[in-house]
């Protein structure tokens, strides 16, 4: 029976054939048999990475292939590629079958709902019919290669992406004369913007014959971050007025230890109405209830830092707010346009801070500073680039002797991000998040209705592509994909561990599976029973609501 055994199982491995542990690689395997181009939202990138190697791929076939920021170093944050072997559980055309998947990230969600409706080709990473020696290596099975204008129509093809993804609903993107509406990105090809790019488009349609299949995904935390020197100035100043415990460590970074700001003054900074930050002040309860403001000297003591460059062009000596954004269309900023602002579904809602020109030398001539970088990685640059006094992002102009202007600066970002600080506020990059009205960006907190800034996203793509002759069988891949992106299963296998808490991304009760929230909150099923989903479709403009299907109740936090 044992050599029998044994005999059966070398059968089965010779029958499953070599690609159930063989990486595929353009130069070893060649042309892939089906190629699907997506473009738009970086949110839940570590849930999709775990969909494509866990669900998508037979195990052990996967490449990947990044491009790297040749400004910032950083890799994939424009475009990534995974060839594989398609899983037996795919089914009748895509089982066996290479696969090349290419996602596009540059440009935010704006790029996964304009393009795709307006068929406009796009950028996208290339790497058929390239040698080995095109890319470096990049650990196991894994390349990458630096990309920019010079070698760009080496790396890059022109291609109408087949599918769209985006951290928010389509509605909200799509409305002409907002700061929603997305910027179409100027091509590294040619250096100009992509061509036929609409001013006018409303909807998405969800019916006729250009109708669009939308799958709603799971949803995602994001964070207000704030520079190092700033983060430990609240905390000193904080500490001062009684709203953080005198036990806190000033630098300290668990939830308890993060300092806190409020909806009301965030909405004020995002809209631009706070220029300095000398505006805002403290009643100080240790001090015989002085009122000072964030740059009284006791603070800075407190918080071990010296006060930021202070602005030039005035000679009002003030310290300018440093205020980070998103380029239009960016779920990042879309979201918290909404949650704080209410923009722009409530009449007369106030407006996001205007952008200051990247390139404008005179940065103090009007208050607060505002930047919109493109991509999302971009963002923690920018708040280095505020702390340490550098400009590699080429945003922060104002020199100051002989390095640049030091900041305090303040920005939207995703909460999963920089998570390799310690709970001593030691390691990573020195920018951190903060608390939003007492709560930090964890899963829990969003479970239990504590946490507000958070949003779900969508899929999308056409339902019937008659002059594709594989539309069939790619939108039977989109649709495993999209559905297993808001699975609590592969999500909580990549959920994000900060020193305050696990955060990324997350299920909701609103998915048609029926997912069930646990009381207490699992981080290993996160599924959260609140929802912007009304009607089967995703409204971000909406206040999330509890779920009414929402098996076993709530855990509502209240404070």
């Amino acid at each position: 029976m044992k050599k029998l055994s044994t005999s059966l199982a070398i059968a089965v491995s010779l029958f499953a054939g070599p690609h159930t542990a063989q990486a595929l690689t353009p130069w070893t395997n060649g042309t892939p048999n089906l190629t699907v181009f997506i473009s738009g939202a970086v949110a839940l990138t570590n849930a999709y990475t775990q969909v494509v190697t866990t669900t998508l791929a037979a195990s052990g076939t996967v490449d990947t292939f990044n491009d790297v920021d040749p400004v910032t170093g950083s890799k994939g944050s424009r475009w990534t590629a995974h060839y594989f072997t398609g899983n037996a559980n795919l089914g009748s055309g895509l089982a066996g079958k290479k696969i090349l998947l290419v996602r596009r990230t540059a440009g935010g969600s704006g790029y996964g709902v304009i393009p795709l409706n307006s068929n406009i080709p796009l950028e996208h990473l290339n790497i058929v019919g390239k040698p080995a020696s095109a890319w470096i290596a990049d650990g196991t099975q894994a390349w990458k290669q630096t990309i920019s204008a010079t070698n760009a129509s080496t790396y890059l093809i022109k291609h109408i992406s087949d599918c769209g993804s985006i951290a928010v609903d389509p509605a909200i993107l799509l409305k002409p004369g907002t700061a929603n509406y997305p910027d179409q990105q100027n091509e590294l090809m040619t250096g100009l913007p992509e061509p036929g790019w609409p001013l006018t488009t409303i909807q998405i349609p969800t019916t006729g014959t250009s109708a669009f299949t939308i799958v709603p995904t799971g949803g995602l935390a994001y964070g207000v971050a704030v520079t190092l020197d700033l983060y430990k100035v609240l905390q000193a100043a904080q500490k001062r007025a009684g709203t953080l415990s005198s036990s806190v460590v000033v630098g300290n970074y668990n939830e308890n230890d993060m300092p806190s700001l409020n909806h009301n003054l965030l909405a004020s900074l995002i809209a631009g109405k706070i220029g300095s930050w000398d505006q805002i002040k403290i009643v100080d309860k240790t001090d015989s209830n002085k009122v000072k403001s964030l740059l009284d000297s006791s603070i800075l003591a407190d918080a071990g830092v010296t006060a930021p460059y202070k602005e030039s062009t005035t000679g009002n000596n003030l310290t300018p707010v440093a205020l980070g954004l998103r380029n239009n269309g960016a779920a990042t900023s879309v979201i918290a346009y909404s949650v704080f602002l209410n923009y722009p579904a409530t009449k007369n809602a106030f407006s996001p801070a205007t952008k200051t020109p990247d390139s404008a030398v005179d940065e103090d001539a009007s208050l607060p500073i505002v930047k919109e970088p493109i991509i999302v990685a971009d963002t923690g640059t920018l708040l280095k680039d505020w702390q340490n006094g550098t400009n590699v992002l080429g945003f922060n102009n104002v020199a100051d002797g002989s390095a640049y202007a030091k900041r305090w600066g303040i920005a939207v970002n995703s909460a999963d991000r920089n998570n390799t600080v310690t709970v001593t506020g030691t390691g990573g990059d020195p920018w951190r998040y903060i608390r939003i009205d007492g709560y930090a960006p964890t899963l829990e907190n969003i479970a239990a209705g504590g946490y507000p800034y958070w949003g779900e996203g969508v899929v999308l793509y056409r339902t019937s592509k008659s002059w594709d002759a594989n539309w069939a069988l790619k939108t039977k891949l989109m649709k495993t994909l999209a559905d297993n992106l808001g699975s609590p299963t592969i999500i909580g296998a990549v959920t994000t561990t900060q020193p305050w808490g696990k955060t990324g991304a997350f299920a909701t009760t609103a998915d048609p599976r029926g997912f069930t929230a646990s009381i207490p909150f699992a981080s290993s099923s996160p599924v959260v029973p609140f929802s912007h989903k009304n009607n089967g479709t995703v409204h971000t403009e909406l206040v999330p609501v509890a779920d009414a299907n929402a098996a076993g109740g709530l855990a509502v936090q209240m404070k």
